[in-house]
């Protein structure tokens, strides 16, 4: 036996022998395609590319429906991509269990992406329907050098088709259940002068929504959403060497963002880092009642509610990017520009469950009256994003050495403001000047161990008082903005020692200044005039060190020691002035990761597989907290953390037609240290023992079976399930009990009718499909609001059907 089949891959794999493959005679036929990646930012073949990445060709994107990048979550190892709370276009992408869900515009993302070159800066208005998708490309693992900035989980890379300068174009309907119409359309023009391509592309999409409010002068279809985009690329050839492309992008979106469930009201009051039993439905009076009377089953999507506090989002992106690529003899410069402006929003969101009612003091006199447990508004959020990036690549040595060298800038200004009103049980109001009126109107009682106070206050009190915000009363005011520069230069080398060894070796240093301010009623100013500022820089060295080994022509393994950075920071959310005076220190990582990307049986088969170990410090999570100064997050440096696991993806041509793709990730993720303020004894304490790591399933898993049928005369059939696993986890380290998420499994279907002959030049594209077929109920997001008494879930969208239709010429 040859020595490369005595791996212990390899050894796995002998039983395949037995798969029901046909002779060697068809073995050229049965040869799965090579697919061309961008991971190193230049084109290489996906089994050459020493990074642990899942690629998506324009052929997969179509055969799976994909349309934004949350589609792909379920078929990437150790990836979950999902929208987060109050919001049809905000996106929280987590590899390998790191990222971030805060939705601040303050936070930077911790896995990065990145459009056509382009970083964008914030998911927040990330989630958006992208005309002429060519490739989606998931980058597991810490990109330090090459991609760089806050990239420690990973990075999701999107490429879109260039203009071609030939006469073409395309036209796609698709129509499904709950009232979902999507109109797409793209034309290239030919090519202008012998020099210049323009492709034009824009969509349409409409969707009524999966569930129904009842609220009269509310908005009734909630999960809803009306998407228009427009493209408009150019590329300019004026010689064989010079390349400049330029592309404008508009999205304007509106829609209600799909509704929150409450799943339980809480029998105990959190102390600190412990539960005292006590009902809060005892504590909070009719509200929590109320309240109570809408969980039913906390695991059933519920699909009728009753909110009076919801409203439309609204999105609107506009976007400028220019590269220019020039190419010469030994290397090539290019330049990439962009200049992206998003603005975002809404009237309102509902994060109570239901229109509630109570005896309130200070808003009703005593008296029932409707009161809001929990709503928010964005009246004003907006980023304004520049960044700047020049790269020289080429190789010497007779091409034995490649290298990549970049100068990297980015600004950026950002502006939100998020007012709250929310109630509170009035027992955790004692201790203020208004014991007194409680008591007089009959809220508290003393049974001897001092009062207990029933029923439940809005917030903030209707009267100025010190501290009060006079023209915003009745809401706590979280105004915040910030301006961020950051620069950086990098270079990575690749050098093929021999014809089967390279090593590659890259380098980046970055350095962030963010200069930031934060307004709230609650820290003691009475004008915007009058907020709290804020400064610091960080700096950061970053390398990596990847040895590649080619075993055999189709056996490739690669050993890789990185490391990563996230900036530091501020908490715009910050509830009192310690808390906004104290810096985010910035996250680092040690990440180690050995990998191998296979081809057998004359490359009808495809095994690629990773295990890797990744050692963080200060590391920045997202914290959830609630008191009488609003619900809000921060982020915290809470310690040290390990996260190790493995990932697997197999490919294989089982018969002629027949393929099929499964993956696999485990992940093991534990925080080490976790430091945390014990409100009740104001002493740090480590409580890494009861803690979960945050959006970290243990086991994923995605198994998808396609067969394609000999062709007919009028086109050709093909039929596709897609199956997908993901265990349980958690949304909050330690407040988790009653709103972490089970584990779900999700089946997709998806039949075509391809290559239809329609016309001289053009053909057509038919696909009936269905989404979720078996209607798993699962949550997708969820949040226990600590001390206001309440936790809930966001659940994931119902099942799905309809009919895709694509003519092409």
């Amino acid at each position: 036996m040859s020595r490369y089949l005595c791996t212990p891959i390899a050894t796995a794999l002998i039983a395949a022998g037995s798969l029901p493959l046909t002779s060697a005679l068809h073995a050229q036929s049965l040869a799965l395609e090579e697919v061309v990646v961008t991971a190193q930012r230049r084109e290489t073949l996906l089994q050459d590319t020493p990074i642990a990445v899942t690629a998506f060709n324009t052929e997969k994107i179509a055969d799976l429906g994909i349309y934004n990048v949350t589609d792909l979550a379920s078929f990437a190892p150790n990836t979950n991509i999902q929208k987060q709370p109050s919001s049809n276009s905000n996106m929280s992408i987590y590899i390998r269990g790191v990222g971030s869900g805060e939705t601040s515009l303050m936070v930077d993302p911790k896995t990065s992406f990145y459009l056509d070159g382009v970083y964008m800066s914030k998911t927040v208005g990330a989630v958006f329907d992208i005309v002429d998708l060519q490739a989606i490309e998931v980058l597991r693992g810490p990109q330090g050098t090459l991609f760089g900035r806050n990239s420690t989980g990973g990075a999701i890379n999107v490429t879109t088709i260039k203009p071609s300068g030939e006469l073409g174009g395309r036209l796609e309907a698709n129509v499904g259940n709950d009232g979902y119409r999507r109109v797409a359309g793209s034309i290239d023009l030919p090519k202008i002068a012998d020099m210049l391509s323009v492709k034009l592309s824009a969509v349409k999409m409409e969707y009524d929504g999966w569930a129904d409010n009842d609220f009269p002068g509310s908005e009734s279809d909630l999960g809803s959403e009306d998407n228009k985009s427009y493209r408009a690329a150019f590329r300019l050839q004026p010689t064989e060497r010079l390349t400049i492309d330029y592309v404008f992008d508009k999205t304007d979106n509106t829609g209600v963002p799909t509704p929150f469930q409450v799943t339980k009201v809480k029998d105990s009051i959190y102390n600190g880092f412990t539960t005292t039993p006590f009902p809060y439905t005892f504590l909070g009076g009719q509200l929590y009642q109320e309240m109570d009377a809408l969980v039913g089953d906390p695991e059933t999507r519920r699909e009728n509610f009753n909110l009076d506090g919801v409203s439309d989002e609204f999105l609107e992106v506009e976007g400028h990017n220019l590269t220019v690529n020039w190419d010469l003899d030994a290397f090539s410069v290019k330049y990439i520009f962009a200049d992206r402006r998003t603005d975002s929003g809404y009237g309102s969101t509902d994060l109570d469950g239901g229109a509630l009612n109570t005896a309130d003091l200070f808003y009703g006199g005593g008296q029932v009256i409707p009161t809001p447990g929990f709503h928010a508004t964005i009246d004003e959020g907006w980023i304004d994003l520049q960044t700047h990036e020049l790269q020289l690549m080429g190789d010497a040595f007779n091409e034995r050495l490649q290298y990549t060298l970049g100068l990297f800038y980015y600004e950026e200004e950002i502006f939100q403001s998020n007012p709250q009103t929310f109630a509170l049980p009035i027992q955790f109001l004692l201790g203020s000047p208004l014991d007194g009126a409680y008591t007089a109107a009959g809220f508290c009682q003393d049974f001897g161990n001092g009062p207990v106070c029933q029923g439940s206050q809005r917030l903030p009190l209707p009267f100025p008082f010190p501290g009060a915000d006079p023209n915003m009363n009745g809401f706590v005011d979280f105004v915040y903005g910030q301006e961020t520069e950051s620069v950086a230069a990098y270079g990575q080398f690749t050098y093929s020692f021999t014809q089967q060894l390279d090593i590659t070796a890259g380098l980046r240093y970055t350095e962030d200044k963010r200069n930031a301010f934060l307004f709230n009623e609650t820290l003691g100013h009475t004008s915007i005039d009058d907020k709290l500022t804020n400064s610091d820089s960080w700096d950061n060295i970053s390398y990596l060190l990847t040895a590649n080994y080619a075993w055999t022509p189709d056996i490739n393994v690669y050993a890789t020691h990185s490391t990563g950075y996230n900036g530091g920071g501020f908490n715009s959310r910050a509830s009192t002035v310690s808390g906004w005076e104290e810096i985010i220190e910035e996250e680092e990582l040690d990440s180690y990761e050995l990998g191998i990307k296979s081809s057998w049986l004359d490359n009808q088969l495809r095994v690629n597989a990773a295990v890797f170990y990744n050692d963080y410090t200060d590391m920045q999570i997202a914290v959830f907290e609630a008191g009488s100064g609003g619900a809000s997050s921060r982020i915290v440096n809470a310690g040290e953390a390990t996260y190790r696991g493995f990932e697997l993806e197999i490919l294989a041509r089982l018969t002629q037609g027949l393929t099929l793709e499964a993956t696999y990730g485990y992940l093991d993720a534990e925080f080490d240290e976790y430091r945390a303020l014990n409100p009740v004894t104001n002493e740090v304490e480590n409580i890494a023992d009861v803690t979960t790591v945050t959006r970290a399933p243990e086991n994923t898993a995605s198994a998808g079976l396609e067969y394609r049928f000999q062709p007919f005369t009028f086109g050709t059939l093909s039929a596709r399930v897609d199956l997908s696993y993901t265990d349980e986890f958690v949304f909050h380290p330690f407040l988790n009990e009653f709103d972490a998420s089970d584990s779900r499994t999700l089946v997709n279907a998806r039949v075509t009718l391809n290559e239809v002959p329609l016309g001289d030049n053009g053909n057509l594209r038919i696909s009936a499909w269905s989404k979720n077929v078996t209607d798993e109920e699962y949550e997708e997001w969820g949040i226990d609001f600590a001390t206001l008494g309440y936790a809930g879930n966001i659940f994931g969208q119902p099942r799905t059907f309809g009919l895709d239709v694509l003519y092409e010429f």
